[in-house]
Parts: structure tokens; sequence; C-alpha cells
């Protein structure tokens, strides 16, 4: 502790030094004191005690110890990131096994790698809430990987790399860089002479592409990926072999290779609203909730139906009210770059304010926000970070299906937060709220999205279905029953027959029965069936003669158009002559 013996990590990570927090340690400048500031921020912003201590303890006396300096104070960013790859080659040791005592009698490495995770994890947070260090800590799994896909060769991922810095926020780099490696991994294995994308060829990525559709798995269950999948996939190498081509850089290919047209066709699906006996289950079962900040984003989620990130993110102000005293929510800007005010129900607001209440009393470190990079103090933040979406809506919408009784039959939840934003969408819709009210509350920047709710539920369809087809509904009047069933009386038939060539002129078709023969309607210039026998011939040439009369004083008549179609009936008249007569068959008009 002079800075005469300096201690390395492995000799540190192979022996325990917990007899250095009782007073024997004072001899060292730590003590049963030394970590009490710690502890006691620790348990302001979230942690529990004495769970808090004993997590500290690990990764802050083997710093000290690796330092010569007891001071936690002095602990710098480089000092914590050097700690943990230390650990991590520790860990990977052939020899680990060998070098614990705990592990020779056959302890568990990896739980002990995750504890010593966990602990630097947590004195980062710590100290960074404390202001002795300024960079924000993220969560990193300790669990394996065994999805991920291996990396391709060095120059494709240089390009690969580049690209993803300058075109994708941070939040989302490993999750496209994971579609990258699905198509590097796939020409590493079946095409490993192309190290350089300049040396694609179309011949490949068609390959690729029947690959993707019959080939690519899903690590969990084996079965082929869906078909939102595929799209996602190759839309992303699209987009960057066509960008990086427009921009002229070196080592890409110097032609279009993929189009629009090599996306597989994706089913347009409907939105999944909950229908009315789900949702007031699913509400009274959030309602019975025990953490009062998964109750309160799932009641968000329920009545406004914001993005899970965008709820994820609300700041420690966002709740207001308008004039009249409703509360009003600001939703922070997400996916769309774009902040909105919306309506809260007072159901919601009160159980944010819970929240607010809660996370104000313990008065934490504002954090980096990731889509606009200032200083942020949020609603859901505990133990110096956000917390995760799998805390605020998987874990507490599986508990509220659980007690609903809304599962399926693997005992997974039927609900899920994004449920709720097309339920919000869908009772917009319904109650007649306007496209621009269904965009400005649901965060849609174009009114495609928000017009699908508009034809899930548009009154006039629903009106005519129900006008058409419901028991006791009329199709052609009252005597259409009549007509379908062969039911009309003379008296009728004989009035049909009187008021035929009228009813063809207004109607432009006439209401013959079976009984009277084919139809030869001719209220246009062409016969309309065959003309069979004299009594017929007679009937079409009287009916046209009428026609003529009827239509020649018409306004227009004597234009073009007009005068061509008076000369073809004119001519259809002449060749009915008194003698004889020619069977003729025309279109139908």
């Amino acid at each position: 502790m002079h800075g005469r013996l300096p201690l390395d990590y492995p000799w540190l990570f192979a022996n325990s030094f917990k007899d250095l927090l009782t007073e024997s340690g004072k001899l060292l400048g730590m003590g049963p004191d030394w970590l009490t500031p710690l502890d006691v921020e620790a348990q302001r912003i979230g942690y529990r005690q004495p769970a808090a201590h004993r997590t500290l303890t690990g990764a802050s006396i083997r710093i000290a110890l690796h330092r010569g300096n007891p001071d936690w104070r002095t602990i710098t960013v480089e000092d914590l990131d050097r700690f943990r790859a230390e650990l991590d080659a520790f860990a990977a040791r052939d020899d680990v096994r060998s070098l614990r005592p705990e592990f020779v009698a056959g302890g568990r490495v990896r739980e002990w790698y995750r504890n010593l995770r966990t602990s630097i994890y947590t004195t980062q947070v710590v100290l960074h809430s404390l202001g002795v260090v300024a960079k924000q800590v993220r969560y990193i799994s300790t669990g394996g990987r065994p999805h991920q896909r291996p990396s391709g060769p060095p120059a494709i991922e240089k390009v690969i790399d580049r690209y993803i810095e300058r075109t994708a926020p941070a939040r989302t780099h490993n999750n496209l860089r994971s579609r990258f490696r699905v198509f590097t991994s796939w020409l590493t294995e079946h095409h490993p002479e192309v190290t350089n994308l300049a040396q694609l060829t179309r011949t490949q990525l068609e390959e690729f592409l029947t690959w993707v559709a019959t080939g690519y798995r899903n690590y969990r269950t084996g079965q082929p990926v869906s078909v939102s999948t595929q799209v996602h996939t190759i839309s992303a190498l699209n987009v960057f072999l066509r960008k990086t081509l427009a921009w002229g850089w070196d080592d890409v290919p110097d032609r279009p290779l993929l189009s629009h047209l090599d996306m597989p066709k994706q089913v347009k699906t409907v939105p999944r609203y909950l229908p009315a006996p789900e949702l007031d289950a699913i509400v009274e079962a959030i309602h019975a909730l025990a953490d009062p900040y998964q109750r309160a984003a799932c009641l968000i989620a329920r009545w406004v139906g914001p993005r899970r990130s965008e709820i994820r993110r609300l700041e420690l102000d966002c709740l207001d009210a308008y004039p009249d005293g409703h509360p009003r929510l600001r939703i922070p800007a997400g996916k769309t770059y774009t902040e909105r005010t919306v309506p809260l129900h007072p159901e919601a607001a009160d159980a944010l304010r819970v929240c607010i209440e809660q996370t104000g009393a313990r008065h934490q470190r504002p954090l980096i926000d990731e889509v606009t990079g200032k200083p942020t103090q949020y609603v859901f933040q505990l133990r110096g970070r956000l917390l995760s979406d799998y805390f605020l809506f998987d874990s507490a919408l599986q508990q509220a299906c659980d007690h609903a009784g809304l599962v399926d039959a693997d005992g997974a939840k039927t609900v899920t937060s994004h449920r709720f934003r097309h339920t919000v969408g869908t009772q917009l819709a319904e109650e007649g709220a306007r496209i621009q009210t269904i965009m400005a509350i649901l965060g849609h920047t174009s009114p495609a999205m928000s017009l699908f709710y508009a034809r899930i539920s548009d009154t006039a369809v629903l009106h005519d279905y129900q006008t058409a087809l419901q028991p006791g509904a009329l199709l052609a009047g009252p005597a259409a029953e009549a007509v379908r069933n062969n039911e009309l009386s003379e008296q009728a038939v004989n009035w049909l027959s009187s008021n035929y060539y009228k009813t063809a002129l207004e109607l432009g078709h006439c209401l013959r029965l079976p009984e009277e023969g084919p139809c030869e309607c001719v209220s246009r210039t062409g016969f309309d069936g065959d003309i069979e026998t004299w009594e017929e011939h007679q009937r079409c040439r009287h009916r046209r003669s009428t026609t003529m009369s009827c239509v020649s004083v018409r306004p227009g008549w004597r234009s073009r158009p007009a005068v061509i179609r008076r000369r073809r009936s004119e001519r259809s008249v002449g060749s009915l002559g008194n003698s004889g007569f020619t069977r003729r068959r025309c279109a139908r008009g």
C-alpha cells in the first residue's frame, strides 16, 4: 500500500480479502467504515442492504490493492475497464479450476465470475452517482451467446463497421451488426474465396437469397425464420450496398446487386387489437401488480399506446395538465425523433405520479439520453440506470396474463405492450376520431399506418354489410322474394308487360319474368340475344322505333358521338324488314 509492491490481478483474483473490512484492515487504510459512503449512496439510489455492501466489496478491495491506494475517490474509468479485462482473461485460463480453493472443491467458476462482474458494474454505478467517474456504465449480460455468428473477413467487417458508425444510432449498432453477420458468416462458409465486397457477384447473392428462404433457421427452435426476418435481413444488405455505392466507397460492388424486387412477399396483417372482454380482464390484472413502476408503465401503454421505448424514457417532468385540469403527458422523442403531448387517462396519471414521487425523492444523477444526447432525469430510473423493457412490460404482462388467464397452451402470455397500441388506435377509429388525431396520439409521421385503424373500423362497410345480410334485410324491394320464388300474380305479370319499354328506357334493363322467354333488351345499339321467331322480330322492331322517338329529342343528340349512335340505330331498325328476318347476335349493351 506504499507503492513498493505492485499486486497483479491474477493473484488478487485467486485470493479473498474480506478480512480487510474488519478492524485489521485499518492498518491498510480500509477497515469496517471504508465503504460506508458507497453503501449509503447505493441505498439512496435503490439498492437494498446488506446485499449491496456484499456486491461492492469484491471489486473495490481488489482495485484498491492493485493501485496501492485505499482512497476510492481517486478511482478512474481506466481502473474499472482494466479490472474487467483482467477478470475476463483470468476466467478464460485453462488452469483456472486450480487457482482458488472453492474451484478445487467443485465450486462453479461461472457463478464466481458472474458475481464479480456484477460487483464491478455496481461499483461503477455508485461511483458515477457520486460524481467520482463521469462515464455511464451499461449492463452487459454475462450469459453465453450460442446464437452469435462469427465475423467475416477483416476487409468486409471494416466496411460494415464504418457504415454502421455513420448511419445507425448507437442503440441499434448490435442489432444491425447481427443482421450483417448472417450474410458474412454465410459468405465465409459458402464462398471463402470472397475476401472483399468488390468481389461479390449477382450469382452469389442469388444463392444467398435462396438460402435465406430455405436454409436460414431460428437458433432457438431450429425452424425456418419468418418472412419478416427474411425481409429485414435482405433489406439491410440492400440498403448497405446501394448507399456505399452512391457514396463512392472503395471495396464495395461497382453496381447495384439487389433491389426491392428481391424482397419476399409479406402479408399485410391487420393490427391485433384486444377485444373488450380481454381488455377489461388484463386491466384488472394490471391493477393487481405489486410493483408501482410495472403498474404505471402498463397503464400508460393501455390508455395512450406509446411505444415501449417511449414509455421507458419518460422524463421526470413529463406530466402536467390542460387548462381544464385533465392530465397531459409529454412523450419524448423516440423512433420518429419527435416529441408530442397527448391526453392521459386519470387512472394512468395517478399511477405515474406515484413513480414520479418515488424517483424524485432519490435525487439521482441525470443520465445521458440515447436519442437527444442531453442529461435527463427519468421516471423509470432506478439504481443509476433505466429499468429494462423486460422488467416493465414482459415480466409484468406475464404476471398479469397469468392472473387473468390470458395464456396459450404453453403458458406464454397472449397480451403484449404493442397490442395495447393497436387497441388504442382501433378504439379511436371506432369513436370517429380523425386521422390527424390518431397520428398525433400514436406518433405516426405518415397517415398510412393510421389508415389501417380506419379500415378496421369502417362504419360504412359495417352498415352496408348489415343492410344486405342481416335477418330481414331487403335486397330489391318487397317484391324481390316473390320474384325469386316465382309467386307473382297474373296481374303483376301483365303490369310488367305493359310497362316494359318504360322500365327499359328508365333503368337500362327490363324486369321480364322467366315465363316471358329470353331477354330481348335492346336499349343500346346492339341486340342482346338470338331472335328466333317472327313475334320476337316484330317486338324488337317496335321497341327500337320507340327508343329512337324518345331519345331523339334529348339535348346533344346532334353531337358527333350521338349522331353515330343514331345512325347505327336506324340501320338496326332498317334491317328488320317486313318480309323475313335475319338471325343476329350482338354484344350485350
